[in-house]
């Protein structure tokens, strides 16, 4: 496990990552040129809208960085730094690089029978299996933009329609999903369910205050991250 934890966080193991990020980091600046020169060549928006969209997505990301940042701390603990790094900074799903990490190391993670082949299993199975948001991303984007001009000129309505009952029925079902299963397990736990009551709770209680009050608009902007972070405390406190 020690033998196997000083390869993990090798200084060529950190070389890797940190280019393996710099290749995302590329992406976004690439993405955000592309799209700045978009809204200035259509005048989408306007400089202040630009500048609000980024700063709600900025904003909107914080919540959610943090729910990824507390898993991140335990995987690092089983796999090292740098892999972490390398996964986490390329999908972002620090939950399912932490299933794949036990599946490809035949559940020896974190454990005395963790050996360097075990890593490189593990490292194996959580790089193909994160292959497919990056192989959707590469297939279907360019069909969705078709998807998108077709749309609109059969109906504008079907974008905005698409736009929010999408999400929602997303995040629907994985509520219900976890929700269910936290209660239906062998040892029932309410922590799900106790996570969503308190993210709902901030989200209303915010879009009320911002309503009634001009100065608290801004809270607007932080909703999503106020209620994350009150969904995580709730559910640590009560499961």
């Amino acid at each position: 496990m020690k033998e196997t934890l000083a390869i993990a966080n090798s200084p060529m193991m950190w070389v890797l990552s940190v280019a393996i990020i710099s290749v995302v980091i590329a992406q976004v600046l690439i993405f955000y040129r592309l799209a700045k020169n978009f809204v200035r060549e259509t005048n989408l928006l306007t400089d202040d809208e630009v500048g609000k969209s980024l700063r709600i997505g900025v904003i909107g990301t914080l919540g959610p960085a943090v729910a990824v940042f507390a898993i991140a701390v335990a995987l690092i603990a089983q796999i090292g730094g740098p892999l972490t790094l390398a996964r986490v900074g390329v999908i972002g799903s620090a939950a399912f690089e932490m299933i794949a990490a036990k599946l490809g190391s035949a559940g020896t993670v974190a454990t005395p029978a963790f050996t360097p082949d075990m890593l490189a299993a593990a490292a194996w199975v959580m790089t193909l299996g994160g292959s497919g948001w990056l192989i959707m991303v590469l297939l279907t984007t360019k069909k969705l933009d078709s998807f998108h001009e077709t749309a609109q000129k059969s109906n504008p309505l079907i974008i905005g329609y698409m736009s929010t009952f999408t999400p929602f029925v997303i995040f629907f079902t994985l509520t219900y999903k976890e929700v269910g299963k936290g209660l239906t397990s062998p040892t029932p736990t309410s922590g799900p369910l106790a996570a969503v009551i308190a993210g709902a709770a901030v989200m209303y209680a915010i879009r009320v205050m911002s309503a009634r009050n001009a100065s608290m608009k801004w809270m607007k902007e932080w909703a999503m991250g106020f209620a994350v972070i009150a969904g995580m405390l709730a559910g640590s406190i009560v499961g």
